[in-house]
């Protein structure tokens, strides 16, 4: 699926990316909505193409380009019903996927696992009980899947099940259903044949694979995760299964993911080593996800390549020739302009355990600067906050680096990729750690002298906006900050946020009522008197994880308190931007924010500038 604006794009590629095909009509958008993050919003079968459509999060089945898209599920108002993981069940005929009910005003969502008739639309639940459900997969008669109720998070426990499917008098149900594995964090469960299945679990600190024949060690292990955080939303396979053997992202030595061919029957025995092959080709992906096998090929997206950024390319497992689909779709002119990732581990303050991120020098062969003069730095805050920072190429990134900023992209105490230890470090710390190791990160940059300690700036998106708010209101580090749809009232998103994340900081901060102090304790929205520091903020109008008065009253705040802020909301935009003319915007706006207030003078001019109040003037 490629992006394009606000709408996902099907796209059949032919022999290259400029012959690939569109699938998707005018007016309609491939994305789920399940858990509101969505993934897994199409699939294919033979010759046709399902998928669910934004609008009305209804499934539809689509023949061919041309085709008009034909509902098969039916029209229950307002996308109340929603769809995602959907795949075909030969054996019945029938669309097994994981459906959301809205239906019922005023209540939870339900969750379950349904089996969807292709003629008639009609749908038989088929796992119901647990609050969520993921990692749905069929073989004949048989399914596997992983459950988890609140308060836990797809990556904190979760419960791999296994039961059979049966079909009679046109109701399709599950029976014999039998707890497989549980007391860890189990994802992306697989079918290998009727007997046997594997899956990914953290039991051993880290999301290895296992299989069901031994439950007593991983079935392939590594000291390392691949460079993707699995659980938030559906899809993003780190391993398929092929016809020569088992295809896995595992990461290297170097830091970097590497693609592993592992024989079935032995795992230690790695058949092929399909990033190695991959870089002998000339290309160097630093991370590898939505890992997918076809007879022969292997199919996956491939990051942190600065000649392609985002890059679909397909291995052949038979004659070792690999085809990279948009090559070179950075544009061979801008490669020296290009800032690469450096690696960087510094000390918290608790001396047991490190930080991690990636390092962004300024890098623009147009300009030079005196030797004296360091950098400002831009100090980037994932999401989550159990996400993590990507070692992939970001545009916005680039933007900064080539006009003058040093960017670090950090990976608190807390984030994902590091094991499971590492990120329930962040359990009961969440407003402490993340603002902690933020401004250590900084420290070490300042203290090894590569960037100017005088002008320092953080921003970061959802979590990370909270970062940002909380870190700009209690400790004053920071020279200013942008928030995107960040979070300033803890309080109110523990009550009033979706299902999927409605108990997710019972585990990050405290349990409800009972914590209610060290919810207001770490709420900036609470300490708002305390705003000195100049900030920004960017909110979309239809952000249901994030609403935008999370954003509008900390920006009410400020302009009371005489700090120097702005504050702007892109109407239908929701959790995360999608349309392009907004994205760069905020790009040019943040650094024209930052550009006031640091007081240096850009190369480009900004067109629409942000409505900056309380800016001194210098005059």
């Amino acid at each position: 699926t490629q992006s394009t604006g606000s709408s996902g794009i099907n796209a059949e590629y032919g022999e290259s990316a400029s012959s690939a095909t569109e699938w998707t009509p005018e007016n309609f958008s491939v994305v789920s909505r399940v858990h509101e993050y969505g993934g897994g919003a199409f699939f294919a079968h033979n010759d046709e193409l399902f998928f669910v459509n934004k609008a009305d999060q209804r499934i539809y089945k689509q023949s061919t380009p041309e085709a008009t898209p034909i509902p098969v599920t039916a029209d229950f108002g307002d996308g109340k019903v929603r769809y995602a993981e959907g795949h075909i069940n030969t054996t019945i005929d029938k669309i097994i996927c994981v459906r959301e009910d809205h239906r019922v005003e005023g209540k939870e969502c339900i969750n379950t696992i349904v089996a969807i008739d292709l003629l008639t639309g009609d749908q038989n639940v088929l796992v119901e009980g647990a609050d969520f459900y993921k990692s749905v997969d069929t073989f004949e008669n048989q399914i596997i899947f992983v459950s988890w109720n609140h308060p836990n998070m797809p990556w904190d426990d979760t419960q791999l099940s296994i039961g059979e499917i049966v079909s009679e008098n046109n109701v399709t149900t599950v029976r014999n259903v039998k707890m497989a594995a549980t007391g860890a964090s189990h994802l992306q469960s697989r079918f290998i044949n009727k007997d046997q299945y594997l899956y990914l679990c953290d039991r051993t600190d880290f999301w290895n694979v296992w299989k069901s024949s031994d439950e007593n060690k991983p079935w392939f292990k590594s000291d390392n995760e691949p460079g993707f955080p699995f659980g938030w939303c559906f899809g993003y396979p780190g391993y398929d299964i092929a016809d020569d053997g088992i295809v896995i992202g595992a990461k290297s030595k170097d830091g970097l993911d590497n693609l592993l061919l592992v024989d079935i029957d032995n795992p230690q025995t790695v058949l092929k080593d399909l990033g190695q092959l991959v870089r002998s080709k000339g290309y160097s992906f630093g991370t590898y996800t939505n890992i997918l096998c076809h007879g022969h090929y292997v199919y996956a997206l491939g990051l942190d390549d600065p000649a392609n950024p985002l890059t679909l390319l397909r291995i052949s497992l038979s004659d070792d020739s690999v085809y990279i689909y948009n090559e070179n779709s950075t544009g061979k002119d801008l490669l020296p302009y290009i800032s690469y990732a450096e690696s960087v581990e510094y000390p918290t303050t608790d001396k047991s355990m490190h930080a991690f991120g990636f390092l962004y020098r300024p890098k623009n062969p147009d300009y030079t600067v005196d030797d004296k003069e360091k950098p400002p730095l831009l100090v980037r805050v994932h999401g989550g906050p159990t996400g993590m920072a990507m070692r992939s190429l970001s545009m916005k990134t680039q933007y900064f680096t080539s006009r003058g900023f040093a960017v670090f992209d950090v990976d608190y105490r807390g984030s994902s990729g590091y094991g499971r230890a590492f990120r329930q470090a962040l359990y009961g710390k969440w407003g402490v750690y993340d603002i902690e190791d933020a401004i250590s990160a900084a420290q070490h940059l300042v203290s090894e002298g590569i960037v100017d300690g005088n002008r320092l700036a953080i921003d970061g998106g959802s979590a990370g906006g909270y970062t940002t708010m909380a870190t700009m209101v209690f400790k004053k580090y920071f020279n200013a900050g942008v928030s995107y749809y960040g979070v300033s009232d803890l309080l109110g998103l523990a009550k009033h946020t979706h299902k999927f994340e409605s108990q997710y900081l019972t585990k990050m901060i405290g349990k409800l009522p009972e914590d209610e102090q060290i919810y207001k304790d770490r709420s900036p929205l609470c300490h708002a008197n305390q705003l000195q520091c100049p900030i920004g903020f960017f909110q979309g109008s239809e952000d249901f994880v994030c609403p935008p008065p999370q954003s509008k009253e900390l920006y009410n705040a400020a302009l009371e308190n005489g700090v120097a802020t702005f504050y702007v909301e892109y109407e239908g935009e929701a959790h995360g931007f999608r349309k392009a003319v907004n994205i760069q915007r905020c790009v040019s706006n943040e650094i024209y924010f930052y550009s006031k207030i640091f007081g240096f003078e850009l190369a480009d001019e900004t067109k629409n500038p942000p409505p900056i109040k309380n800016l001194p003037d210098k005059s």
